[in-house]
């Protein structure tokens, strides 16, 4: 078992570069659901059993849809002043935009019975919710630097066959390394989609929605979405899984792993907790999504005062280490 473990983390070192490099990358030619479409990887990783397989993977999870509750559930009757209205005709209450919360929340509640559906994808029976009519006040949300990149012509092709949207899942996370001052919600959207079969097909996305102040007003700057693969997960690979992931990734990659990793879970949040040879404590934050797979969030660290102070640890780049190394 050890030498099959051996000879994967070593074939890893030359192959998953590539893999990573390429996981997140935004597709800027394509727009879905008003946000940045990102192409994730979903390539299957080499087949290898795992020491502890049976322990930490329960393959149920990656099968069942979400049970979660619906947070976009606010009804907006103001909102109907404004049916019927170009975009640009419209001047939307401050208040709806009053914390970046109640952004997010209007945002998809507005959104949540709009349907833009196609000729030959359908489902339902007869109209669908509100049709077009929410798109151009929730294009309102956007500060106009997201309008000037993205117009309303795009943003309302990028729901082509979205007939529902329930939000399902909101935090805010901590901001990207090279833009500290940036407010970052993560959200998971569940979405009904038509089919050549006119019946209903539930999809799954997660991504991150980006807001910063503009006229005193919390508005979306952008909005990046990856979308759920399903049956990928429970048959290939580590990387859907928190345990397995540090163990790999921050363990063989990195060797910041000395002693057991220990994994504690609040609802779809996972903290995985380990200590380097040196006794520093660590701990990696995960969401686990409607498919079962653990995303990575944040990295954060215990400083000298005992309090847990945010890092940012990249795993690829002590591969490459490893990789020129080798060479």
């Amino acid at each position: 078992m050890f030498y099959i473990k051996f000879m994967y983390v070593l074939i890893s070192i030359f192959i998953v570069t590539a893999i990573i490099s390429n996981a997140e990358e935004v597709n800027k030619n394509k727009m879905i659901l008003g946000g940045s479409y990102i192409e994730e990887d979903f390539t299957c990783d080499i087949e290898t059993e795992n020491d502890n397989m049976n322990q930490y993977y329960s393959l149920e999870r990656f099968f069942r849809p979400s049970n979660m509750i619906i947070l976009n559930d606010k009804r907006e009757s103001r909102s109907y002043d404004f049916y019927g209205k170009k975009y640009s005709e419209i001047n939307l209450p401050k208040d709806l935009m009053k914390t970046p919360e109640d952004t997010i929340i209007n945002y998809f509640s507005i959104l949540r019975e709009a349907a833009n559906p196609l000729d030959d994808t359908k489902t339902g029976c007869g109209s669908l919710g509100d049709g077009k009519v929410p798109y151009p006040i929730a294009y309102n949300f956007f500060t106009n630097s997201y309008k000037s990149k993205y117009s309303y012509k795009d943003y309302l092709k990028s729901f082509e066959n979205k007939l529902h949207i329930n939000l399902i899942k909101m935090n805010k996370v901590a901001p990207d390394e090279n833009k500290p001052n940036d407010l970052k919600y993560f959200v998971e959207l569940e979405v009904i989609e038509g089919s050549s079969e006119s019946i209903g097909l539930f999809a799954y996305y997660y991504g991150y929605i980006y807001l910063e102040k503009e006229e005193n007003q919390y508005k979306i700057k952008d909005m990046k979405y990856l979308c759920e693969n399903y049956l990928c997960a429970p048959y290939h690979g580590w990387r859907y899984d928190a345990e397995s992931f540090i163990s790999i990734e921050y363990g063989d990659w990195c060797s910041l792993v000395d002693g057991k990793i220990n994994i504690d879970q609040n609802g779809y949040e996972k903290k995985a907790y380990f200590k380097d040879k040196n006794k520093n404590e660590y701990y990696v934050l995960f969401y686990q999504l409607t498919n079962g797979v653990d995303i990575k969030i944040a990295d954060y660290k215990k400083n000298d005062e005992g309090m847990w102070e945010l890092i940012y640890i990249y795993p690829e780049k002590c591969l490459d280490n490893k990789k020129n190394l080798n060479h």
